[in-house]
């Protein structure tokens, strides 16, 4: 059986052909001795289909059922570059194509894929940014300031500088991007309490507020105007929070300014430990031992024998950095890190000490 299409006027090589199977069973197709579908479907597509005789085979897998045809397509008609779809019928085990339309071509053989988004950036000249950030290929490259071993700055930050930050977060390509530049200007500078209000007002999520606020505390120029940052919470969890942590804060100075040199008695430890112990939950073991240790020094074994008072890790870590402060023998903090049970938090703890 010949399919013939007469008056159609093909162009080579431009031309599809689709077969659907009535019945939606898989099939494999062949044109012209050439298997066009690895895997058997219902639906064939062949792009690039020849002006000519084209010879069809169809294989139904599993089954002794196959199909042969030829269709010739001319090259003396006015269609050019369409799509043919044919139907195959399955009728008492005996396979035929029947035509069911001339149409515009459903797509190419390969889809265009659009071009990967171009990361830009406002940054065109270094003479702008003031002592934050200098344009390297089209980027913001910070300026490291802060000094981490004596938390002093080189350059302060001057209002203009914060102007240039503020800028840079509202041109950035997303909130995710600005909230980054914020925490890297954080990170790496010297500032006032309202030049870092300023830029934490920048970003809208009270939580990121937050992160951010406490990062940069250590940088602050007048910590003790760090409650001013209040007002830019939302919410009173994070107030809370952030008044904790400013209490925490205070206590580690006046923990580091006690340099102690002699622990407790055992006597004053054993009366430590029932106070603790008095807490009917070991977050508030963890609330009450902290506020014990901002005037009482500790050996490391009083220390070991405080944190045992925990069952998780996450509170004795908590209360084993808040001790090291305290510790009349540093040398043996490292010796501690096998209180925890973890491998991760122990190694948090090694590093805490070792900074």
């Amino acid at each position: 059986m010949y399919l013939l299409f007469c008056g159609l006027s093909i162009q080579s090589q431009n031309n599809t052909l689709v077969i659907l199977s009535e019945s939606g069973n898989p099939f494999f197709l062949s044109v012209n001795n050439e298997l066009i579908n690895k895997n058997a479907q219902s639906n064939v597509k062949v792009f690039n289909f020849n002006i000519g005789w084209n010879h069809i085979l169809i294989k139904i897998p599993n089954k002794e059922q196959s199909f042969k045809d030829s269709i010739l397509l001319s090259n003396k008609s006015k269609f050019l570059n369409k799509e043919f779809t044919y139907v195959l019928l399955d009728k008492e085990g005996k396979l035929t194509l029947q035509f069911k339309s001339v149409s515009e071509q459903s797509g190419p053989e390969t889809p265009p894929l659009p071009e990967a988004p171009k990361e830009t950036v406002p940054l065109v000249d270094n003479s702008i940014y003031g002592n934050l950030y200098q344009a390297v290929n089209n980027k913001p490259v910070f300026y490291k300031n802060f000094d981490t071993e004596t938390s002093t700055c080189k350059t302060a930050l001057t209002d203009k500088d914060i102007k240039y930050a503020l800028t840079l977060f509202k041109k950035a390509n997303d909130t995710e991007a600005a909230y980054r530049y914020l925490n890297q200007i954080v990170e790496l500078n010297c500032y006032n309490v309202l030049q870092l209000k300023e830029l934490l007002e920048s970003t809208p999520i009270d939580m990121d507020r937050l992160n951010s606020a406490k990062k940069a505390y250590t940088h602050l120029s007048d910590k003790q105007n760090a409650n001013t940052l209040l007002v830019i919470f939302k919410y009173p969890t994070m107030k809370e929070s952030y008044t904790s942590f400013i209490k925490e804060q205070e206590n580690i100075i006046k923990q580091k300014n006690m340099n102690c040199k002699e622990p407790i008695s055992d006597s004053n430890f054993e009366e430590l430990l029932n106070k603790i112990k008095k807490a009917p939950y070991e977050n508030e073991k963890v609330v009450v031992a902290k506020k014990l240790l901002v005037d009482v020094c500790l050996s490391s074994t009083q220390a070991k024998k405080m944190s045992e008072l925990y069952t998780h890790d996450r509170e004795k870590m908590e209360l084993l950095k808040s001790a090291y402060n305290v510790l009349t023998d540093k040398n043996n903090a490292p010796v501690l890190a096998d209180e925890f049970q973890f491998k991760e938090t122990k190694e948090d703890y090694l590093k805490y000490i070792s900074q």
